[in-house]
C-alpha cells in the first residue's frame, strides 16, 4: 500500500515537473523567435522604403527590379525563416508584383502594389507585436490623454 502511495506520488510529481519543463521552454522558444524577427525584420523595412510615396525619387521599374531581388534575398534568410506564413507570403507576394513590373518595364506602377507593400508591413508589424500602422491626426482631439480617454471608454 505505502509503495503503490509512493509511486502515485512519484508520478504525479514526474507530471507536473515534465509539464513545468514544457512551459519554459515553449517561453524560451517564442523569447528566442521574438528576438530573431526583432533583428531581421528592420531589413524588410530598409528595402521597402525603397518604394515609398514620400520618397524624393519615384520608384520607377528598375527600382523594382532591386526591390525584388532584395526581398528574395530576405525569403531565403534568417528573417524569412524567423517570419510567419502571413508575412512570408505578403513578402513573397510583394516581390512577384516587383518582379512584373520589372520585367514588363511599364513606366507606371501596378495598381496593386502599394496594397502588397501595406500587407507586408502590417504583417511585419504584426509579427512584432507592434500596434496596426496609426493615423497621422495633430488636431487637437489627438493628445494621449485624448486617446486614453476613448480607450478607456
Amino acid at each position: 500500500m505505502v509503495a503503490g502511495s509512493g509511486t502515485v506520488l512519484s508520478l504525479a510529481q514526474l507530471r507536473r515537473e515534465r509539464r513545468a519543463w514544457r512551459v519554459q521552454m515553449k517561453t524560451t522558444w517564442a523569447l528566442e523567435l521574438h528576438k530573431a524577427r526583432l533583428v531581421a525584420c528592420p531589413a524588410v523595412f530598409e528595402i521597402l522604403r525603397q518604394l515609398s510615396k514620400g520618397s524624393a525619387v519615384p520608384a520607377t521599374a528598375a527600382t523594382a527590379a532591386r526591390v525584388a531581388a532584395e526581398l528574395n534575398d530576405w525569403l531565403y534568410s534568417a528573417g524569412g525563416m524567423a517570419a510567419d506564413a502571413t508575412t512570408r507570403g505578403a513578402v513573397a507576394q510583394l516581390r512577384n508584383h516587383c518582379r512584373l513590373w520589372a520585367r514588363d518595364g511599364d513606366p507606371h506602377r501596378p495598381p496593386d502594389l502599394y496594397g502588397w507593400r501595406d500587407q507586408a508591413l502590417l504583417a511585419l508589424r504584426r509579427d512584432l507585436d507592434l500596434p496596426e500602422l496609426q493615423t497621422f491626426d495633430l488636431g487637437p482631439e489627438s493628445t494621449m490623454l485624448k486617446r486614453l480617454e476613448a480607450d478607456l471608454l
